[in-house]
């Protein structure tokens, strides 16, 4: 008789493999329904940041910035149904780090993912949700570094062989800064310093510098603030971008002229003025592209004062000296009577009311301005890649302007008079801004 060997292996061997399809079966529900919900997230993610960066650039554009974002997740896939997905957007944003700033849009994406093998243990379908923000910064009407009637916006320290620091003070005269003070955006130790004998400088709202300031500094009232405040990038503010389309003329003789808005010194070596002798000058209203710089020698008297009252008539005198190239000098035998354009009367546009000079970050030009008893200047001076000699020179003249150089020096025997009223200088858009932040 024939005996048996193990009688029950026949059916162990039928409950492992029942065992291992289970197993088979979840291994399968794992990658296959995990891959759907992790892809989902990836695209519901990319839908996100694609939609608020769509939505950022339409409010900075001054847009219907919801609609945009809401267009750009529905081609994405994301079309806000309130079934299968919601897409919600929100300036500013609800939660997280920048709430309650409208400098920024959040968007959040919720996605159902259908499964498929979870079904068998009761899942019928996964969420995911994600969400995005973005920087929408508007261009803002704004002052200047803060309205500071004397700024340097370098922001370092200079580089080898750089005769230029960033604010230096010198020589033996005075300088008062009266409804302002100075800024100095340099981190540089020091990035302020006095190297004058019996030097005074006084100002209304004190000296801040972001770096330190020279040991020993005695003849500022009051006393330099150092590493004060935070640094400011120059670039978050708009430049102009003035054009001359025809050439300036000046007419007259015998040392009285008058000039005519428009370009010199675009060929040839011609300078501005280019007449003799040196007289009077009225300089009509305008925009003077000078392409070769301005230097002033002899003497001058050049006004903007075209009718002679003594007075500035904003309807129809001012002037904007434009110098893409070349140094500026204004030599003490000279007066300059100068008034920026301050009225928009003639289609003057309004980006560039109240600039006296501009001299754009591609002229790193010397700037020497030296003064002369009756020389008064209105309107900002905006040389930001330039070098600044104010240039008391013995004898008093008058600023109501911001000046804005790379580097700034004070010096001479003079008595230099700034007194700053923001009425009567420019103001300027920030940059727009659009980035993903998170």
């Amino acid at each position: 008789m024939k005996t048996l060997l193990h009688p029950t292996q026949r059916g162990q061997a039928l409950v492992m493999i029942a065992l291992a399809a289970v197993g088979l079966f979840a291994f399968a529900a794992l990658a296959i329904d995990g891959s759907a919900i992790f892809s989902d997230r990836r695209h519901a993610q990319n839908a996100a940041d694609t939609g608020v960066l769509q939505a950022a650039l339409t409010k900075v554009r001054g847009g219907d910035w919801e609609t945009a974002g809401l267009d750009r997740a529905a081609s994405n896939g994301y079309n806000d149904n309130g079934i299968t997905n919601d897409v919600l957007f929100y300036s500013p944003p609800i939660d997280g780090p920048y709430q309650g700033n409208d400098q920024y849009i959040q968007v959040k994406i919720r996605s159902d993912v259908k499964l498929f093998f979870a079904r068998i243990i009761g899942r019928q379908k996964a969420t995911n949700h994600v969400e995005a923000i973005a920087r929408a910064a508007v261009p803002e009407v704004t002052t200047w570094f803060d309205g500071k009637a004397l700024v340097s916006v370098m922001e370092g320290c200079r580089s080898a062989g750089d005769p230029h620091d960033p604010f230096v003070v010198g020589g033996n005269g005075t300088t008062i800064v009266n409804n302002s003070g100075i800024f100095v955006n340099s981190t540089c130790e020091p990035a302020f310093e006095d190297n004058g004998n019996s030097n005074l400088v006084t100002t209304s709202q004190g000296v801040c510098v972001v770096g330190g300031v020279e040991p020993g500094v005695n003849g500022v009232s009051p006393a330099p603030d150092d590493h004060c405040g935070s640094q400011i990038d120059p670039a978050k503010y708009q430049l102009l971008n003035p054009v001359c389309d025809t050439p300036g003329s000046i007419t007259g003789s015998s040392g009285n002229y008058e000039a005519w808005p428009g370009y010199f010194n675009r060929t040839g070596n011609q300078t501005f003025p280019n007449v003799s002798p040196s007289g009077t000058l009225k300089l009509n209203k305008g925009i003077y592209c000078l392409e070769n710089g301005i230097s002033l020698n002899g003497n001058w008297n050049i006004t903007t004062d075209v009718n002679g009252n003594g007075s500035h008539d904003a309807d129809s005198e001012g002037a904007l000296f434009f110098i893409p190239d070349g140094d500026v000098t204004f030599n003490g035998g000279s007066t300059l009577t100068v008034h920026a354009i301050s009225s928009l009367a003639g289609g003057f546009p309004e980006r560039f009311l109240n600039y006296l000079f501009y001299i754009p970050p591609t002229n790193e030009a010397n700037v020497t301005i030296t003064g002369n008893n009756g020389s008064t200047f209105t309107g900002t001076i905006l040389a930001p890649a330039s070098h600044i000699t104010l240039d008391g020179s013995g004898n008093t003249f008058s600023l109501d302007t911001q000046i804005i150089g790379y580097d700034n020096t004070i010096t001479g025997s003079g008595y230099i008079d700034i007194t700053f009223n923001q009425a009567n200088n420019g103001m300027t858009l920030t940059q727009p801004g659009v980035e993903l932040t998170q």
